[in-house]
């Protein structure tokens, strides 16, 4: 409508008609105004549809310390979520209340079913050296509180508002800039002939989204869990475990919550960086007696 951004999306046009497709889906509820040059305005709106109202189910990590170079927060939604212009939903503020100026990297990431939002801390201002975060320093100063809130007023793609506002309090620890090391973790097996869990304990939380995909069994079909604040990995086999060697792959690409991964460290210095061959996942053999 009038005194509203235009919408970001793409034309297709044919000899007698004009088709719209829009870069973040027509919202429910909401009107809309289409403008053909030479031709008076159309004015239009999507139906409002009888669906629940959405609920923030999680956030990842769950932990409440973080890394003062931290960059990913996952949150988990009940519904598919509005997008296009959402970082007005989002703020960050310290302890003193103050809003931390331009803490996010304003890019959408959904997950193929828009439920999930991974939502990033500026990389530019996390990593040191590079001009983001020399003109306006680092997003996260340690040993301070910061809360994440997320606007009640945001709406799902249904045209419901969450309702509340929800938060996020964590305090930040010093940097994080050590790799993560496969050798400080405890693998627990589990016994034949059952279907108990695998576990892995891990020595400092990790990516909880990289922690679904980058860890497997191989040959060994089964499902993932992710408990203890991003602390342990569990797998329980679809099967009972057959007795024997087994081998856990673990992905090079495996990060912490400061993206330092298995294969190199979050911030390099490319000059002095030696030449990467072909990462390769670790492989980890475990018996099942």
């Amino acid at each position: 409508l009038p005194g509203q951004s235009a919408l970001l999306g793409q034309h297709q046009v044919s000899r007698k008609t004009v088709t719209f497709i829009p870069a973040f889906p027509f919202l429910a509820g909401e009107r809309y105004q289409a403008q053909v040059p030479g031709r008076s305005p159309v004015l239009f709106s999507i139906p409002s549809v009888d669906a629940p109202a959405p609920r923030l189910t999680g956030i990842h990590p769950t932990t409440d310390v973080l890394p003062a170079n931290h960059l990913k927060f996952y949150l988990h939604f009940s519904e598919s979520m509005e997008q296009g212009n959402i970082f007005r939903h989002f703020k960050l503020s310290d302890d003193s209340g103050q809003a931390v100026p331009e803490p996010f990297r304003e890019t959408e990431l959904w997950s193929a079913d828009e439920k999930r939002l991974t939502l990033w801390l500026h990389p530019g201002r996390q990593k040191t050296g590079v001009n983001l975060n020399r003109d306006l320093g680092p997003v996260l100063n340690p040993g301070q509180t910061y809360t994440l809130t997320i606007s009640g007023r945001w709406k799902s793609q249904a045209g419901k508002p969450l309702g509340a506002n929800h938060t996020k309090t964590f305090r930040a620890l010093p940097p994080d800039r050590t790799q993560p090391d496969p050798a400080q973790w405890q693998l627990v097996p589990p016994p034949a002939n059952t279907r108990t869990p695998l576990i892995l304990q891990l020595n400092e939380p990790l990516d909880w989204a990289l922690l679904q995909n980058q860890i497997t069994v191989e040959n060994i079909p089964g499902q993932t869990q992710v408990t203890r604040a991003e602390r342990e990995w569990r797998f329980v086999p679809d099967a009972p475990w057959p007795p024997g060697e087994h081998r856990l792959l673990i992905g090079w690409e495996l990060e912490d919550l400061a993206g330092n991964n298995l294969e190199r460290p979050f911030e390099v210095d490319l000059q002095n960086a030696p030449p990467h061959g072909l990462a390769q996942p670790r492989r980890v053999q475990f018996f099942v007696k």
